[in-house]
């Protein structure tokens, strides 16, 4: 009996530590965001949340604007605030679900905002337990946050997931294109020796048009976005731009390219492209007797994927001739980078201090202190091989056949 009734004890105490479903949420009872841009105004911030839209997530959708009741299958709410978390907040008096971040898949920042400094609001969205830190990071350029976030998109219409898609095709096959998450823009703010990048987008055409029914239903829209650029950082703070030629040498540099194309010249005048299927960087560092020494490791593969000039690329020479034309075209490319790296705040963005101090770590406690004056004078090596391995189902082009 004494067995029996200790036993029931038991039971009943471990009931009363299982709390069940406590903690669950129905999806009707959710907002579920899929994109944040944030944009300084005065001394406040403004917020536009982008929300799925659950009546129409699961359909095409058709119909204009970007508020409630809107056919899309997002809705973008605005408002403004403090802080971005009193502005979260205050979104609660105007939605009628409760705000769920799990899903964010881009957070914007206008370039005025992004010149400011980004950590204060960033220690909101790495401490939040509910939102993952995998979701990209974009900086506008030269229009606000809002207009990004309002812009009706053909094909995806939800803004933040075509930046998603966009980012991780383009990063795929056109190396001047990066897609930086949260968790790695945060871990290179930390690291020694290496600072941060955000990519940069801008706005082709007219943002008030982008914003219309009229751009979704266009054969040619008035207004989209692209990613044109990558923006520097020194600390937290944006400080310059990389354009397109620098933007793959960073690229380059940071073992970032999957696959691209080049273009090069020919000895007969006009040009052939390069399609680069593989590629792998590596860096490495020393800094014997106070000098730094960065030395850049490049070995790629890829076809000859179009020829406008009359070279026979059956021969082996002129593919010899191709290859190392795309070698100097790479390195050309590393220069411009690390060039404008430099005149843009001193900003090591490629971890070449991070680099030295893997590989020389005993000289790199005498640099680390005055890092930004030794990064301006620091010596850059490259070895770079490219094979050409295939060449198409033609040898020599047609073009050199006409008449």
């Amino acid at each position: 009996m004494r067995r029996k009734l200790s036993r029931m004890c038991l039971i009943a105490l471990v009931l009363a530590f299982v709390t069940g479903c406590w903690s669950r949420r129905e999806l009707n009872e959710l907002a579920i965001v899929t994109g944040i841009g944030i944009d300084k105004v005065g001394n406040e911030y403004l917020l536009s949340m982008q929300v799925l839209n659950m009546g129409q997530a699961g359909s095409e959708g058709s119909g204009g604007g970007s508020g409630g009741g809107s056919g899309l299958p997002v809705t973008t709410q605005y408002m403004k605030a403090g802080s971005v978390f009193e502005g979260i907040r205050r979104l609660t008096t105007v939605l009628p679900r409760k705000l769920y971040f799990a899903h964010i898949r881009a957070l914007v920042f206008s370039e005025e905002l992004a010149r400011e400094g980004l950590r204060d609001i960033l220690d909101l969205f790495v401490r939040d337990h509910e939102i993952r830190p995998d979701f990209f990071l974009i900086v506008t350029k030269g229009v606000e946050a809002r207009q990004v976030m309002s812009l009706v998109l053909p094909i995806e219409q939800s803004p933040a997931t075509s930046m998603l898609k966009s980012l991780e095709i383009s990063e795929k096959n056109w190396d001047p294109s990066v897609a930086i998450t949260l968790d790695e823009y945060i871990t290179d703010l930390m690291k020694e020796g290496k600072e941060g990048v955000i990519t940069g987008l801008e706005i082709n055409g007219t943002p008030e048009q982008g914003q219309t029914e009229d751009n979704l239903k266009s054969v040619t829209p008035s207004a989209f976005f692209r990613f044109s650029s990558i923006g520097i950082f020194k600390n937290d703070k944006l400080v310059g731009w990389l354009n397109e030629e620098e933007s793959r040498g960073f690229s380059y540099i940071t073992d970032r390219v999957d696959a691209t194309v080049s273009e090069v010249p020919c000895d007969s005048g006009g040009k052939a492209t390069v399609e680069i299927l593989r590629s792998k960087s590596s860096l490495k560092g020393s800094a014997h007797r106070g000098k730094p020494l960065i030395t850049v490791e490049i070995e790629a593969e890829g076809n000859i994927g179009e020829i406008s000039c009359r070279e026979d690329v059956s021969k082996p020479e002129t593919i010899y001739a191709f290859e190392r034309r795309t070698e100097q075209k790479i390195d050309g490319y590393i220069k411009q980078a690390v060039r404008k790296a430099r005149q843009s705040g001193r900003s090591d963005i490629f971890g070449f201090g991070e680099a030295i101090h893997r590989y020389d770590p005993r000289n790199w406690k005498r640099l680390k202190d005055d890092w930004d004056r030794h990064f301006m004078s620091a010596k850059v090596e490259t070895r770079i091989d490219v094979k050409l391995r295939r060449t198409g189902k033609v040898g020599q082009s047609f073009i050199d056949k006409m008449k």
